[in-house]
């Protein structure tokens, strides 16, 4: 019998090839989907491992105000730590665009070309990857930065800018604008000499020794007495010497008293310690947002295409058992007969089983097949290598995937299908062989209406519940696929009009070596950076100090060393609102802030708070006119040996449309992967709905009804379900995908607005009632092929 049975599918398989062929497109699409994204996010992971030792990836970071001595390094380096000293400054390139200079390295973060050799000589140079892809620039290239011109030998990637951001706090990346260049020493010392070049930084990367901790270090490092006679900055001076003449001055007075001790000797030399021992920033790698940045973004992709595959692959395991079931109830004369010969149910049920099986299996070679081809893992590629700065990493081909594209589709097909069709094999022979229909409860209905095509579209309704379950839960899913893809849109169009708007500001000076007085036509503040965490992610939080009334910002901060006014980027991702208490780290202090929120103020770049600046400067131990950031409307002079930086308003603005430009072709995708779901799902399941009421269909035909008045009947009555349908699940829809989707952004501190505007959730319900119109006319072919000779094949 089974031999039999088998001789079946074929057969079967060419009366239904038409939906079967949809199911095994829409099924590889989905594996292909699925296994480009978590392929992809594999391949980067097992490369981030692969590449860590090539690289010598640094343990941590830090800067220091003054360089370390040889003997400094000698003790830090004692216990088997190794440390490198990555000095940089950046360079202005045609006034539109920086490169960040640094050393060729000889151990800890070292580069990795991808073509070309090192710098050898003081006018060569390698840029990093990003930068020479965004401005079209290839080895042998001569490039001019900083006032000096360079011959390009390589391009390649280092590990401490995977995502080469020019700032902690920078929103994203702009490798359009900002990029790395590496340089002999004495090249890097010569362009240093010569330029009129911003402050430099002192960082140095670090190896930590066996058995020595980030903490223990630290200390290490805070515990060093630098002598500051020994550096040559001359703006460094100056401040000291302004420090030293008022701590004599501090002296003078302190000595008219009789009862001067010791103890007001030291209590004067803290007061007025001129701060050379005191870190800048200590950064663990794990706290490093530009380490291995890449690997931790994948891994959200990983995770939600793993889920996302899953959900899809139910989705269609259903929707492949609604064919099932109407084919065992259109079969039930046969298969009571065949259980009146002995036939088992197991055997039947295997039968049944057997063609979705295969079709989900089918669907998941051809899927898999695609997903590990070049146009699958590699064109996902594409996104992490056009956003972030890394090596070329080897395609890895990862088991597990095999099993999930090969194993899961059929498997899950089987197992809902069995859960499905087994109660409908267990009737008994003869109830099978008369084809008794169960008494539904929508014959209990007591529908108040005397319109009979009305009552018709109910009773069919009821009728075909299955069927309508199916294709509202084919438009849930395909709606929040959509939906994340708009969330995605309309977060990155606002966070690019939002960061733009709310810059009042043309320029921020961000001192090294701050002056006695804010510049005519500025407005000074104290700016600081501490940190939050996101879900396991280390972001900046920028804390600001002004005046009573700032023309650049509308927050009102009160004085209060515990009060701060707080951004809506912060109350979007947190939650926050008045009169919460919020806790921020120093991570190069080991201290944690906390502040009630007073207030909150529409500022959307970054997570920012305001405070105000003399409650901020008795906060963090400066003085009382100290200041260290200037805004202004135009440009200043301000000598740049002085800064650590310039913002201009333009460097926002260029900024603030990255995402829109990375993330549109991830957008287009995800709207066109859920439209082609939800086609699929509703025309195959409102061809299950006239094939199952064929015999009625076939027998109004007889009764003289037109062709327009059955697609009344039979068609139109599901507008009711998809247009309801529709009302409930696009809010739901949006609802649901709003609660997950700052999962999907941990990593990146920007604003967070998710609302649609109403006309987008009319286009949406437009497109929906688009869809069932589109299926409803190539539907009513089918309506047409059906004849009045149905009723001779279905009598008793």
């Amino acid at each position: 019998m089974g031999r039999v049975l088998r001789k079946r599918l074929p057969r079967d398989l060419r009366a239904g090839w038409g939906r079967y062929l949809a199911l095994i497109l829409v099924i590889a699409m989905g594996i292909y989907l699925v296994i480009g994204i978590v392929g992809s996010a594999e391949t980067v992971l097992h490369g981030t491992d692969e590449k860590r030792s090539e690289f010598n990836t640094q343990d941590g970071s830090f800067t220091v105000f003054l360089p370390l001595t040889d003997e400094d390094m000698d003790m830090l380096t004692e216990d088997g730590t190794e440390i490198q000293a990555e000095f940089c400054t950046d360079l202005d390139v045609d006034g539109d665009a920086k490169l960040r200079m640094f050393k060729n390295r000889d151990s800890i973060d070292k580069v990795i070309l991808d073509e070309g050799r090192l710098a050898e000589t003081d006018s060569e140079c390698v840029i990093e990857k990003r930068y020479a892809a965004c401005n079209d620039i290839s080895v042998g290239d001569s490039i001019t930065a900083g006032g000096h011109g360079f011959t390009v030998t390589g391009i390649g990637a280092v590990p401490d800018y995977d995502q080469p951001k020019a700032k902690f706090s920078d929103t994203a990346v702009q490798s359009k604008y900002f990029g790395l260049i590496f340089v002999t020493g004495e090249c890097y010392d010569s362009v240093r000499s010569d330029g009129d070049l911003p402050a430099e930084e002192y960082l140095y990367a670090y190896k930590l020794g066996k058995g020595v901790t980030n903490d223990g270090l630290k200390e290490k490092i805070k515990s060093i007495d630098l002598d500051y006679t020994k550096v040559e900055d001359k703006y460094f001076h100056e401040q000291v010497d302004e420090i030293l003449e008022r701590k004599k001055d501090f002296e003078w007075l302190l000595s008219l008293s009789p009862e001067t001790s010791e103890e007001d000797q030291e209590m004067i030399d803290k007061m007025f310690d001129i701060g050379i021992n005191d870190l800048i920033s200590f950064v663990p790698a794990a706290d490093n947002e530009r380490i291995e940045a890449a690997a931790g973004d994948v891994i959200m992709d990983k995770n939600a295409g793993l889920v996302a595959g899953v959900i899809i692959l139910f989705l269609f395991g259903y929707v492949i058992s609604v064919f099932v079931v109407h084919r065992v109830e259109s079969e039930a004369p046969v298969i009571g007969a065949l259980y009146a010969l002995g036939v088992k149910k197991k055997d039947l049920l295997g039968h049944y089983i057997t063609l979705p099986t295969i079709v989900a299996f089918i669907g998941g070679v051809i899927g898999t097949g695609l997903g590990f081809s070049p146009i699958g893992i590699g064109t996902q590629l594409e996104d992490s290598y056009g956003y972030f700065s890394l090596p070329q990493y080897d395609i890895y081909y990862s088991p597990y995937l095999l099993v999930y594209g090969l194993v899961l589709p059929p498997v899950i097909s089987a197992i809902v299908n069995a859960l499905v069709i087994n109660q409908k094999l267990s009737r008994t022979a003869l109830s099978l062989i008369k084809n008794e229909q169960s008494t539904s409860s929508y014959r209990r209905f007591n529908i108040r209406s005397k319109n009979f095509i009305t009552m018709f579209r109910v009773r069919q309704m009821v009728r075909e519940l299955r069927s309508a379950i199916t294709v509202v839960l084919g438009m849930l899913v395909s709606l929040m696929v959509v939906m994340l893809g708009l969330d995605c849109l309309v977060m990155c169009q606002a966070v690019k009009d939002d960061n733009v708007a709310d810059t009042d500001y043309s320029y921020m000076y961000l001192y090294k070596y701050p002056e006695e007085e804010v510049p005519k036509g500025g407005e000074g503040a104290f700016v600081k950076t501490l940190t939050t965490d996101c879900m396991g992610y280390t972001l900046d939080v920028t804390v600001i100090g002004l005046n009573e009334i700032s023309k650049y910002f509308d927050a009102r901060p009160e004085k209060g060393k515990n009060k701060a006014v707080i951004n809506n980027s912060l109350v979007e991702r947190y939650g926050y609102k008045k009169g919460d208490r919020v806790t921020f780290t120093d991570a190069a202090d080991d201290r944690d802030y906390s502040f009630i929120v007073t207030d909150t103020a529409q500022y959307s770049p970054g997570f920012t708070i305001f405070m105000d600046i003399g409650s901020m400067r008795e906060l963090f131990g400066e003085d009382e006119d100290y200041f260290n950031a200037v805004y202004s409307s135009k440009e200043l002079d301000i000598d740049s040996g002085r800064l650590y930086s310039v913002t201009s308003k333009a460097d926002i603005e260029k900024s603030a449309g990255v995402f829109v430009d990375q993330m549109g072709s991830l957008v287009w995708t995800l709207m066109t992967a859920g439209a082609i779901i939800f086609i699929v799902v509703m025309y195959l399941m409102m061809g299950v709905m006239i094939d199952r009421s064929s015999f009625g269909i076939s027998l109004i035909k007889i009764f003289g009804y037109r062709p327009r008045e059955v697609r009344s009947l039979y068609l139109n009555g599901n507008l009711t379900i998809v247009s309801i349908g529709a009302l409930i699940c696009t809010p739901l829809a949006k609802l649901l995908m709003d609660l997950i989707y700052p999962s999907f952004i941990p990593n990146v501190a920007c604003s967070m607005v998710l609302d649609f505007p109403p006309y987008l959730y009319l286009l949406i319900y437009g497109a929906v009632l688009a869809v069932y119109f589109v299926s409803s006319a190539m539907l009513t072919r089918k309506l047409s092929r059906i004849t009045p000779a149905e009723v001779l094949k279905n009598r008793e």
